[in-house]
């Protein structure tokens, strides 16, 4: 199904009234009674360090901190903030404050046979000014891990976004850690866009032969459209995909394991015009990947391997790109204490160009950190940069730089609340096949409240 968005519109007050029901509804029909906080679980003992491919990112977290489990929680946030490329850009850059409403749906279960985390956070956003660029987002995702037997578990993930711009809510969005699975979507590269709608399936089968090797099979499906371009003759390219895998997991020692996944893609690619209107192609991955947990605080991973990419019925810009071997490889660093956790990240690989180009050559470092500082006060903070270039193709060419970053401070107050004050910016620069008028940078400066509600205790 097409993403059938036009050009923005003023929105009527009934419009934003809408809005605002919206949010008062999530909360209202939700049990406003809840039961007393249930306390974490003790600490456990720490795990080997993930292989590359064994799952997706996790948030970062202090050493001996742990994640609830068996609970229902809800929170609801609202903040003011500063944007000043509201139509992310520069040609056109005008800024404005405007009022973010936020809430989140957190949903934790655990039992013998089933492992379950879901998320939904809704977030509209509400201009003084510019009204025709209000919006309602939504991010939904889920995990669920279910054992069929003692050496089977049926794994399902879903990640779903319909979001207006690059910034994310100013709720409930922790610093991340890990590398991302071999077959996610490009997230380094910001398209110059106003909305954008894209969601990510997998589904995998794991076999447990002994306590140290495990075999996974896996499939997965991927979309991402996007509307409200705003760039004259320079369309974006929404693209869908497939992909399966199989996955070689084994513990060498109590603290080290070695990997081996195999990945098939086959992606299309539709819209865009610099490299041809439609555009197919396919790609097999072999990488090999150690994760050690070097102490009781640093964990290490890292991967590598060749990559065989393939055109099918390839344009005349896409030439002299079958059959290439490309060289992928990444790694990560994750120390976690008491007081201080941080994640450090590189891979560079052939993925999609997040829409702006079809396939690219992607290198993106990535650097997180949280920190317990004094008075109850935690800082936080995320850079991420990353080049995607075209040099795949013989008769079309492009780079873009990419720049992304933020710092927050959070305090809890008393009664469930807390204050944050928050700094995020992204810049984009490319040449080559793309007009300047692509180039853009937006900043947004951001103070509000944060409201959880006590958790709703599942049970055993």
């Amino acid at each position: 199904m097409d993403l059938k968005i036009g050009r923005h519109e003023g929105c009527s007050l009934r419009e934003k009234l809408r809005t605002f029901i919206f949010f008062v509804s999530f909360v209202a029909l939700l049990p406003v009674g809840l039961g007393a906080q249930t306390v974490s679980p003790a600490a456990q003992v720490p795990a080997p360090a993930a292989v590359y491919g064994g799952g997706g990112q996790t948030p970062l977290r202090y050493a001996g901190e742990t994640p609830p489990v068996n609970q229902l929680m809800l929170s609801v946030g609202v903040s003011t903030f500063y944007d000043d490329n509201v139509p992310q850009q520069n040609s056109i850059r005008v800024g404005d404050e405007a009022v973010s409403l936020t809430s989140q749906l957190v949903l934790f279960r655990q039992s013998e046979r089933l492992k379950l985390d879901f998320s939904y956070t809704p977030f509209g956003l509400l201009y003084r000014q510019k009204d025709q660029y209000d919006s309602l987002n939504h991010n939904v995702g889920l995990s669920a891990i279910v054992r069929l037997s003692p050496r089977v578990n049926l794994g399902l993930h879903e990640a779903f976004s319909y979001q207006n711009g690059i910034f994310q809510s100013l709720t409930g969005q922790p610093i991340s850690s890990g590398l991302g699975p071999p077959t996610a979507l490009n997230q380094t590269i910001l398209p110059y866009v106003t909305r954008t709608l894209s969601n990510a399936s997998g589904l995998d089968l794991t076999y447990v032969k002994s306590g140290r090797t495990s075999l996974t099979f896996s499939s997965g499906f991927d979309r991402r459209q996007f509307g409200n371009q705003g760039l004259a003759g320079q369309q974006l390219y929404n693209s869908w995909g497939v992909n399966g895998g199989l996955q070689y997991k084994y513990r060498i020692t109590e603290h080290t394991n070695l990997g081996l996944v195999l990945v098939h893609q086959d992606s299309t690619f539709r819209g865009g015009g610099v490299f041809g209107n439609s555009l197919r192609f396919q790609s097999e991955s072999t990488l090999v990947s150690i994760g050690s947990r070097l102490s009781p605080t640093v964990t290490v991973t890292i991967f590598g391997g060749p990559q065989y990419i393939r055109i099918l019925g390839q344009p005349a810009a896409a030439a002299g790109v079958t059959g290439q071997f490309q060289g992928a490889g990444g790694g990560n660093v994750t120390v976690q204490v008491q007081q201080t956790a941080l994640s450090f990240s590189v891979q560079r690989t052939v993925s999609d160009g997040g829409g702006v180009y079809t396939l690219v050559k992607s290198t993106s470092v990535d650097f997180g950190v949280r920190r317990q500082l004094i008075g109850r006060w935690e800082a936080a903070m995320h850079i991420g940069a990353a080049r995607a270039n075209t040099s795949l193709f013989q008769l079309a060419s492009g780079t873009t730089d990419a720049l992304i970053g933020g710092v927050r401070l959070d305090r809890p107050l008393s009664g469930g609340a807390t204050l944050h004050a928050s700094y995020e910016t992204g810049h984009e620069t490319s040449s080559g096949a793309l007009p300047f008028l692509a180039d853009f940078d937006r900043n947004r400066v951001a103070i509000g409240i944060d409201y959880r509600f006590k958790a709703i205790p599942l049970g055993r």
